[in-house]
């Protein structure tokens, strides 16, 4: 057998696992013991700072870390009050320095929400701080995984700092949307810049149903839908052309649970100015029963609340 690489067996390859894990544990509370032993309130340890990088490029998520390095920018912002020649120049480089660290921890973990905290509280207390380059960060992060909510809320936070305007943001995500209609967070962030009037509706409805009609399985759309169908401003009569379409979109995806749902959703302001509709939405909510059995529960209890409704209704035309 001379020659031949051995093969590692699966105990083999959890003992040296645990025992490299064992390795990074006990450097983890060296690092931690000597940063926590050195912190103060007037002054820093160089050395305990370099530790803290290393950790946190490792996990950037040890808050207690994050706050550590605040409180050295904070000594620091002291520090350059009081030298009136080159402190601002000095406080910049420092603030420079961080800024670049945190983009170097960003690989570890994009979604990590010290980092960008850390981040924007940085840009924040900073004399100069260029709000260009972070949008253009959050642009390049957000083509790398658009369904990033922590840029998406980072980019919302810059957006008034620049004074981007409202049309260009609402491109930028009918824009990620038209890539991907599968985006949660797209829709969520379009949702925060806008109010719904009767003027932009319409331009909200057509977008969704777009967006339903390309893909009925996927849930974001169904979910941004029904946040539209809450504004009263949408007429009886685009709830009905509405309602026509779904009923279209049924006979083609007929086990597809959020069609029937959305029904139920038009149906409920569309009942309160015509009972008739009840018989519809019993009828919707025994299919919602079969489709999706694990909330059944929920749907025989609305369907309970819909027959009662329709009973109260015939009692009242005897």
């Amino acid at each position: 057998m001379h020659g031949r690489l051995k093969v590692r067996t699966s105990e083999e390859q959890k003992a040296l696992k645990q025992k490299e894990q064992q390795k990074k544990l006990a450097a983890y509370h060296m690092g931690m013991h000597k940063i926590l032993s050195t912190r103060k309130s007037d002054s820093y340890d160089p050395e305990s700072l370099q530790i803290s990088c290393q950790i946190l490029m490792a996990n950037p998520d040890v808050y207690t870390l994050w706050n550590y390095r605040k409180e050295i920018i904070l000594i620091e912002i002291e520090a350059s009050k009081k030298d009136e020649n080159e402190g601002e120049d000095k406080l910049i480089k420092f603030l420079e320095n961080e800024i670049k660290f945190t983009e170097q921890c960003l690989p570890a973990n994009p979604k990590s929400y010290g980092i960008w905290h850390h981040r924007y509280w940085i840009m924040l207390n900073h004399p100069k701080p260029n709000w260009e380059n972070e949008f253009s960060l959050c642009t390049k992060y957000l083509s790398m995984d658009d369904r990033n909510f922590h840029v998406w809320d980072y980019r919302r936070l810059l957006v008034n700092k620049i004074g981007i305007t409202l049309d260009h943001e609402l491109k930028f995500s009918t824009d990620r949307l038209n890539i991907n209609f599968s985006n949660y967070s797209s829709w969520h962030y379009r949702s925060t810049l806008r109010n719904l009037d009767e003027k932009c509706v319409e331009t909200e409805l057509d977008l969704v149903k777009n967006a339903v009609f390309t893909d009925p399985a996927d849930s974001s759309a169904w979910f941004y839908l029904r946040w539209v169908l809450s504004n009263p401003s949408i007429t009886k009569e685009a709830r009905e052309e509405l309602l026509d379409a779904f009923e279209q979109l049924e006979e083609l995806e007929p086990n597809c649970k959020w069609v029937i749902l959305a029904k139920c959703w038009l149906t409920g302001s569309l009942v309160l100015s015509d009972p008739q509709y009840l018989d519809k939405r019993i009828t919707f909510y025994k299919k919602l029963a079969t489709l999706d059995p694990l909330r059944r529960g929920q749907y025989e209890s609305y369907l309970k609340v819909a027959e009662e409704k329709l009973k109260g209704s015939l009692d009242k035309t005897q």
